[in-house]
């Protein structure tokens, strides 16, 4: 075993030495071009291997405690892709030492792992390390017969190597560089999207919204007059009502599409779209039924993504297609499975789109009828979202023969086939509850007496829903009721809660509750008007029996009742009681 050292400058140098020189600095410029480590590994190992004449080169870098051969040209496989102990091989122990190996004979060198050696060709080898202080990986000539490489072949692999750092340092700083760029470039999109949608919510604000609150103002002032006949008011009354319908149908679809901004906040899990179509179906089945519209579906898949997003998707492309047919609505929704992604299709019968308008539909607030129940935003939306999941969508332009929507989709990484079977339906908790049953005990928790009149209203008067309710105007007199258990008062059964209220907000009491351990079971439902899917996600994550928005339907009440199992508390409401056991 020999170690090697460069030759003095004053000791001559053969012609070979000054043909190696020459080829280096053509392998040195090829270096300084390269911009990443897959580039500078490739040109290593085949100069390493070529500028020596050696019958095999390798590429190692250190991995931690390990030596990882990255690369190779030989003549027979040698260990690429393989990682070994730094103190298990030649290449470790020429990094830990900071100095090239020259070895003659392979078997001689106690170094060398001989039984890793011997299904290869290997005889004699010479080692140097990249970047001599502190040295950051290897590379290794080898040789099929045994000889003594020289120590010009040895000073050629040691000027390659020293190269060899400053390009994996150059492409390091590249690689660092582009990951920068691309941060800024993603930045900048997303600073782009935030000023689409603040534009979005000036235009609502400056155009859309005045108009519904002009109408509000002057009709309401209007009915304060004594002049006015029954008739009159009635009308102004209904004035006003759709008014503040289209009030908040615009508030509610600009709220939606600033929420798609942030793609990366809605969690993405497995979505059975024709479960999310079902549900869409559910959400416009008064409109569905108003206007005699028929929907059919092919079998659809499961894929990667949001259910919400798909079933906000799937409504909006029906309710267009429901609302504007010049008569009862036939609608088609189908998917074919393509290569590596799946193609759906939503088909009416209505009018069509013309070619002029077939891209400009999906911009905001661009509508080609005058529907008011229509806010302008729901193509915008449908594309956002179909965005955000990777796909594409567009509108096959087929005027006065009905249109046709279509979207991608990427499939999921173990495919899904298409599959229209309903869900199971899920068992009646019901079935089998105690029979001795007696009035449930509500506590409302909410700062404001309209909203407390209107839940009160439209959850137990009007639906003749007889249980006590108490009211709770703050969270600290909401716990002072919940902690007021005794004989006498058995306690609270149900708690509703809203969230945005003075002091202590709903949250806070809800997280209160949950580390209380007399407390921890009370179902809770949040009643509240934000429709925000991070107060959503906050409030499942704490482990709420549903969510409300106000104005609350009894239709949605009661189905989450129907979710509700606990032994105080009856699943669901019985001949207009709700009941808990007893």
């Amino acid at each position: 075993m020999v170690e090697s050292l460069p030759a003095t400058a004053d000791e001559p140098r053969s012609p070979w030495y000054a043909s190696a020189m020459e080829s280096l600095v053509g392998v040195v410029q090829a270096l300084s071009q390269a911009r990443d480590v897959e580039t500078v590994r490739t040109i290593v190992r085949d100069a390493a291997r070529s500028l020596t004449g050696a019958d095999g080169a390798t590429f190692v870098l250190r991995d931690g405690d390990q030596c990882h051969y990255v690369d190779e040209n030989a003549i027979g496989p040698l260990w690429k892709g393989r990682r070994f102990p730094m103190t298990a091989c030649i290449s470790g122990w020429t990094m830990l030492n900071a100095r090239s190996a020259v070895i003659e004979d392979i078997y001689a060198d106690p170094r060398i792992p001989a039984d890793a050696y011997r299904p290869t060709f290997v005889k004699s080898l010479a080692m140097v390390p990249i970047r001599r202080a502190a040295p950051i990986g290897a590379i290794g000539n080898y040789w099929a017969t045994r000889r003594q490489p020289t120590e010009e072949e040895v000073a050629i692999l040691q000027a390659l190597a020293d190269t060899t750092s400053v390009a994996l340092e150059n492409a390091n700083l590249y690689e660092e560089l582009r990951g920068k760029i691309r941060t800024l470039e993603e930045q900048r999109a997303r600073i782009d999207e935030q000023r689409d949608a603040l534009e979005v919510f000036t235009h609502a604000l400056a155009h859309d919204l005045k108009e519904p609150v002009r109408t509000v103002r002057a009709f309401s002032e209007m009915i304060g007059r004594s002049e006015l006949t029954a008739k009159q008011t009635s009308q102004y009354l209904a004035y006003v009502q759709k008014a503040a319908h289209r009030m908040g149908m615009l508030i509610e679809t600009v709220f939606q599409y600033t929420q798609l901004d942030d793609s990366a906040e809605t969690p993405k899990g497995r979505c059975a779209m024709a479960e999310a179509l079902q549900a869409a179906r559910e959400n416009l089945a008064w409109l569905i039924t108003s206007r005699g519209a028929v929907i059919t579906s092919g079998p659809l898949p499961e894929v990667p993504g949001s259910p919400v997003q798909m079933i906000q998707l799937l409504q909006n492309l029906l309710s267009n297609a429901v609302r504007h047919g010049n008569g009862p609505a036939q609608v088609t929704v189908r998917c074919d499975e393509q290569t590596d992604r799946w193609l759906f299709s939503v088909t009416d019968n209505g009018p069509g789109v013309a070619a002029e308008d077939a891209e400009r539909i999906f911009l905001p607030f661009k509508r080609l009828t005058r529907d008011e129940d229509c806010a302008g935003l729901g193509l915008a939306i449908c594309r956002k979202i179909i965005t955000a999941h990777g796909g594409s969508i567009w509108c096959e332009p087929t005027e006065h023969k009905g249109a046709t929507f279509r979207f991608t989709l990427p499939k999921a990484a173990d495919v899904v086939k298409a599959s229209d079977q309903p869900a199971n339906p899920p068992a009646n908790p019901v079935a089998g509850r105690a029979q001795t049953l007696s009035l449930a005990t509500v506590l409302l928790v909410d700062d404001r007496d309209d909203d407390i009149e209107l839940t009160r209203h439209f959850l137990f008067d009007e639906t003749k829903t007889d249980c006590h309710v108490q009211v709770a105007l703050d969270g600290e007199e909401a716990l002072k009721i919940l902690r007021a258990e005794s004989r006498e008062n058995p306690g609270v059964d149900l708690m509703l809660l809203d969230i945005n209220m003075p002091g202590m907000d709903g949250f806070e009491l809800l997280e209160r509750v949950r580390r209380d351990q007399s407390l921890c079971q009370l179902p809770v439902v949040m009643c509240t008007g934000s429709t925000y899917d991070k107060d959503r996600r906050r409030a499942e994550a704490l482990g709420v029996a549903g969510y409300l928005v106000k104005p609350p339907s009894f239709e949605s009440f009661a189905a989450i009742m129907q979710g509700i199992t606990t032994p105080r508390l009856d699943c669901g409401t019985d001949g207009g009681k709700l009941l808990r056991a007893g």
